[in-house]
Parts: C-alpha cells; structure tokens; sequence
C-alpha cells in the first residue's frame, strides 16, 4: 500500500483524539529531516513486504514529552532491485498488507494515548520482541537499506540512525 493508504487508514485510526494528527513522510534521501527525527521518540516494526526479500522496516516517530501534539512522520526502508543493484541510491519502498498497516497504526494509537494522553496501559502478555521480529522468509542484506544503515531488525550489530 502506498502512503496515501497509510495516511486514510491513519485518519481513520486517529480521529479518536481531540487534537488533530497528520502523517507525514520522510523521504530517505532528506537528510536534514532525517536528522532531526533522530531524537524524537519512535516505534520501529518489521513486517512482510511484497518482495523478494520478505521482510520490511518502517519508523514512525511521534512527538516527546515537550513538544506540540498532532504530527507522526513516517519512514520506510525499502530494498534494492537485484538487477539494478549497481546504482547504490535508488530503493523501491515497501508494500505491507492493509491489516498489517491497520495494526500498527493501532499499536501507535494506543502508544501516543499512554505518552501524551496520560491513558492506562492495558495490561497484555508480554511477548519477547526478539520473536516477534523473527519473521522467517529471505533476507537479502545486500539490498536492505536498513541493513545498509546498520539498523535492521534481521541483523546482529546495529548503529543508531
């Protein structure tokens, strides 16, 4: 799904809260956006895409404790084409499934009531993270851009990015 699916599910998701939120996208060659996002507070997922490789990386930050309310910037980590993979820069973004989509906007959902609303945490199972992002299928490092940065979930040495 493209990110306009992304932000209609999102408003969707989001219409819940009193303040007004927007998705934005953060493209990965804006490297002063990027840049700035680096402290903000962030959910990380990984997720079967539509590709070779299987599996996908998405960020989406959201505000901290001292900043204004209403905005989440979206981040994927996309994979190169094995054909082209001479040309280092260029990555196809990934396409996740509409319940996968739906399920992690609720996750951040419910994540923004707990940080910025004040809301209860429900209590729920804890599931080890470690499995949870032990997704099988093919990874193909050389092309993950994640991998690349040093920040995929499939790899054992990551760098902050």
């Amino acid at each position: 799904m493209s990110f306009i699916e992304w932000r209609t599910l999102f408003d969707d998701i989001f219409d819940g809260y009193s303040d007004e939120w927007t998705l934005t996208y953060v493209h990965r060659n804006d490297k002063i956006q990027n840049q700035n996002l680096k402290n903000k507070r962030r959910m990380e997922r990984t997720g079967y895409a539509y590709w070779a490789s299987a599996k996908a990386k998405v960020v989406l930050y959201y505000p901290n404790a001292n900043e204004p309310l209403g905005r989440i910037t979206l981040r994927f980590f996309g994979q190169q084409c094995r054909k082209c993979s001479r040309n280092k820069i260029c990555f196809a973004n990934p396409e996740f499934d509409e319940d996968w989509i739906g399920s992690t906007l609720e996750k951040l959902y419910e994540r923004i009531g707990w940080f910025c609303y004040g809301k209860e945490r429900l209590t729920k199972p804890i599931k080890n993270d470690q499995q949870a992002n032990n997704i099988e299928g093919p990874h193909e490092k050389a092309l993950c851009e994640a991998c690349q940065l040093g920040c995929c979930d499939q790899t054992s040495i990551k760098k902050k990015y």
